[in-house]
């Protein structure tokens, strides 16, 4: 597809990998669409397109809020007569023993993380079929084909995205609308290992959020329904986890996942002992 005065949608583009998708887009001369809960972080990847010499429009939306996704298309079809190129890119994940997990959890993360790129997609995929081009990119994980022990919710949430993925490519198979599925690795300079500080196991390899902005262009130009982005091949692991399951159950807890995971977990414990104990001392 040609990106030069493509107009692209971006979901969770006011940080990380969203911001430096939408960087790598306003580059190659699209204009963007940036969503995103924080206003002021909106504003700054704008800030960062317009410096780079391309165009960009904010709208501070939550995707939890799923039935108000209806006015976020109406608003986005107010500031472009089509739609070019969606990205589904906002995602929540929280680490967590499961019997930790709230019902208001499982609700926001799939919420955000399934539902909402489906009803977004489900809205703006007819302009799309009218205009006969199209291409929706989901960014997925590795996770979605490979379960991350104590991370159950987000596993369920890029799951349920890799088998929508696949169904809706198929049912356009006759038109010319793409699907694709972009899946990182653990990713280093974003997301929960980045603020943790921790290091991904070696042996799973790793990615940068450039490496995934670099990956949803070629994308673009070159179709791929679905591209792993990783410093290692990921595909061994996944034949194994369809063949043997439990061996790869040993090779998480030999390469360090669980104990790197189960760090996440007592992070998250203690930011909400904290989190707790300053609330009660101002009660």
């Amino acid at each position: 597809m040609e990106l030069n005065n493509a107009w692209v949608v971006i979901t969770g583009a006011s940080r990380g990998i969203g911001a430096t998708i939408a960087k790598a887009f306003a580059q190659k001369g699209a204009t963007l669409i940036l969503i995103a809960r924080s206003k002021e972080g909106l504003e700054k990847t704008c800030h960062q397109v317009e410096n780079l010499g391309g165009k960009a429009h904010a709208i501070p939306f939550d995707l939890e809020k799923i039935s108000q996704i209806e006015n976020l298309v109406e608003k986005i079809y107010k500031l472009t007569p089509r739609v070019d190129v969606l990205i589904n890119n906002a995602g929540l994940e929280k680490y967590c023993f499961y019997t930790n997990y709230q019902c208001k959890d499982i609700l926001s993360i799939l919420s955000v993380n399934l539902i909402a790129p489906m009803e977004l997609t489900r809205l703006l995929l007819p302009g799309m079929l009218n205009q006969r081009k199209g291409h929706i990119i989901n960014i997925s994980s590795v996770a979605g084909k490979l379960a991350e022990i104590y991370n159950t919710l987000y596993d369920t949430s890029k799951g349920g995205m890799e088998l929508w993925t696949d169904a809706l490519r198929q049912e356009l198979y006759k038109t010319n609308v793409k699907v694709s599925s972009i899946n990182p690795g653990g990713v280093t300079d974003a997301g929960m290992i980045y603020n943790i500080g921790e290091k991904y196991p070696i042996l799973l390899g790793s990615c940068t959020s450039q490496d995934v902005a670099d990956a949803v262009i070629n994308c673009t130009s070159r179709y791929k329904s679905r591209v792993f982005v990783n410093n290692i091949p990921i595909k061994p692991l996944v034949i194994i986890n369809v063949l043997f399951p439990r061996l790869l159950d040993a090779i998480s807890r030999w390469i360090g996942l669980t104990k790197v995971n189960r760090k996440k977990v007592e992070k998250r414990l203690r930011e909400d002992i904290l989190k707790s104990t300053k609330e009660n001392s101002l009660n």
